[in-house]
């Protein structure tokens, strides 16, 4: 029997070296209808407290006097709520810009980890606990014991080779060395992953108590994989996870979503010293006169490198309407501006190296090092996706040459390429930096494809723009008015008539007005902070005297940054909205409360609304707060 129970994320994986195998086949290719019902069912609880101070329109203060020993709080905190928990701290605890500290745990079995069990804690500065996420297995259970079982994975490597029908050939014929980590083999011998499979037991969640799995890496074609098959028997697949982050998706200058809404222009010295103090061509060690730099780098198909200009003027011709060519240079360019420039606004509002941010330098600030993005552009796919290993290791965002006839370049698209790289940012914040397992049930995809399409949209948004005016995700490179989703990311209810309860039918039928769902609510919060405080700047991110952002536009982006950080693995809406409310007391100590409410109660996700069980159990609520 094959149980389709986990969904869980690829922690890492090492340098790739050339191999050959076979030609994926169709099923295969078809990753998305063959993966989307395997998705991960486990969920979290997620407990809150009422315990900001009274305080003016002061932030809670930023310095930091090392007396509040955040580690231990949490350490305590988890004790506390579970006494019999078994558990090893994640080595990426970090206090954000709001002054919450940001603490993980990761539950064990025998001194094995549990790879789908997380607890975090959010620790105030004064190190009151905020809030924390639970999702630990219970620890009065029946299991296989670690050390029951012969250790030689090759039975499950390739019953999961067959029963997936992986593009892997000679699988018959591999064998399995160990390394010098417990439990830990390579798979050696095999063709169609570009690196050697790995195999390393684990635990896994499964009902109402844990299996011991296999856990098996593989790299195929455009893909990363986590296979986990019942290590008992070596037969049962407990579950996949594939950590490519998929959407069907050059300089214009920032702000603007593809070549209709602007002309190019020569861009001088974008770059913002305090988010990128080497500037974008060197590492603090090495500088570069290609596209490459400490944040990013860019690739052509096959990993050469385009563009090289020793006087750093990356300027080459490009028209959106010529047809056959492909302007590669002019591409490069487009997509290193794009890539460093959200990497310098996030950087200013707090996704900086303790957080995971992509650099490979981290100036000795905290997190892991070695990571800068390797964008990879001009594939030819016709689509974009995003890989995302833990902090430390690069992630990589391909984008293609659509497919169709009119064969446009995605990176110009700037919809398309933001939203690949919002998909890395959430994937370091939920969970914390060191794990990338935190999103992978149905409301998590939606959470998370929401936050990925509605990001790219406010950064679009126009000075002249009201709440009238609609937006959608990859219109200009796919030539289609609404793009890749069936409605658009509007304040109307006529025009996009999805509230929380369509998710009953969405995480059932598919498809990505799972995300629009969640991207309408956030662009009527939008629009109600707009109302409060403007749209804001676009070119750059400007603090107020208490460290907030101005206007709606940063402001927001601030709120779900930070909001990603507290949320517990797996969440459902619900405490992913409290999350945000929590974010905002937080940062404006409830000034913008109302406004969050009210977004969220015209799509259903009211106080009123409720989870309910099950995949069916959602019920809209429009109540918002008294006072509201």
């Amino acid at each position: 029997m094959v149980l389709l129970s986990t969904l869980l994320s690829l922690a890492g994986l090492a340098a790739a070296h050339p191999a050959r195998g076979p030609a994926s086949s169709p099923q295969w290719k078809n990753r998305a209808a063959a993966l989307s019902s395997y998705r991960f069912g486990a969920a979290s609880t997620y407990t809150s407290f009422d315990v900001l101070p009274a305080k003016d329109s002061q932030r809670i203060r930023r310095e930091r006097d090392g007396a509040v020993d955040y580690v231990d709080i949490a350490t305590r905190t988890l004790r506390e709520a579970i006494p019999s928990a078994a558990f090893r701290l994640i080595d990426d605890a970090y206090v954000g810009t709001n002054g919450v500290a940001h603490v993980h745990f990761q539950q064990t079995v025998d001194g094995v980890d549990v790879d789908d069990a997380s607890f975090n804690v959010n620790i105030l500065e004064n190190g009151t606990v905020l809030s924390f996420g639970n999702s630990f297995a219970k620890q009065d259970l029946h299991r296989r014991n670690y050390g029951d079982i012969e250790r030689d994975p090759l039975v499950a490597f390739k019953n999961a080779v067959e029963l997936l029908n992986l593009p892997i050939s000679d699988a018959s014929s591999a064998t399995a060395e160990p390394t010098d980590e417990a439990g830990l083999f390579v798979i050696r011998g095999t063709k169609g992953s570009s690196l050697d499979p790995k195999a390393k037991l684990a635990y896994v969640r499964h009902e109402e108590t844990v299996l011991l799995v296999w856990r098996l890496e593989t790299n195929i074609d455009d893909n990363q994989l986590l296979v986990y098959v019942d290590a008992d028997t070596g037969t049962s697949v407990s579950g996949v996870y594939d950590s490519v982050k998929t959407a069907s998706y050059e300089v214009y200058p920032w702000g603007s979503g593809n070549p209709t809404e602007v002309d190019r222009k020569l861009v001088v010295n974008p770059e913002t010293t305090a988010s990128s103090p080497f500037g974008w061509h060197s590492d603090g060690t090495q500088s570069f006169t290609t596209l490459r730099g400490n944040n990013a780098f860019i690739t052509y198909p096959g990993g050469s490198t385009p563009a090289n200009s020793p006087s750093l003027v990356f300027s080459y011709p490009y028209s959106p309407v010529a047809s056959g060519q492909r302007y590669t240079e002019a591409s490069a360019a487009q997509g290193f501006y794009t890539v460093n420039k959200f990497h310098d606004i996030l950087y200013a509002l707090g996704f900086n190296e303790p957080a995971g941010n992509f650099q490979t330098n981290n100036n000795g600030k905290g997190g892991a090092a070695g990571d800068p993005l390797n964008l990879t552009i001009q594939t030819m796919t016709g689509t974009a996706f995003i890989t995302i290993p833990a902090d430390g290791t690069s992630p990589r965002i391909q984008m293609s040459i659509w497919s169709g006839s009119l064969a446009r370049d995605s990176v110009f698209d700037t919809t398309v390429l933001l939203h690949e790289y919002m998909h890395g940012v959430t994937a370091r914040l939920v969970g914390g930096p060191g794990s990338g397992r935190c999103l992978s049930n149905m409301d998590g995809l939606s959470i998370d494809e929401g936050f990925s399409d509605l990001v790219p949209t406010i950064l679009r948004v126009k000075a002249g723009d009201t709440r009238s005016k609609d937006y959608t995700i990859a219109d200009w490179v796919t030539g289609q008015p609404v793009g890749l989703r069936s409605h658009y990311i509007s304040t109307s209810l006529a025009t996009t008539p999805l509230t929380f309860e369509s998710l009953n039918r969405l995480v059932v039928s598919g498809g990505f007005d799972l995300a629009t769902v969640w991207a309408s609510a956030f662009y009527d919060i939008f629009w109600n902070l707009a109302d409060a405080h403007g749209i804001g700047d676009v070119d750059s991110v400007v603090l107020d005297a208490a460290g907030v952002p101005r206007g709606a536009r940063y402001l927001l982006l601030k709120l779900i940054l930070d909001s990603e950080a507290l949320m517990p693995c797996n969440a459902n809406h619900l405490q992913a909205r409290d999350a945000l409310l929590e974010a905002e007391r937080v940062l404006t100590a409830g000034a913008n409360r109302c406004a969050i409410w009210k977004g969220f109660a015209r799509r259903g996700f009211g106080q009123d609304a409720t989870v309910g069980s099950g995949t069916q159990g959602r019920v809209n609520g429009f109540a918002v707060p008294s006072g509201c």
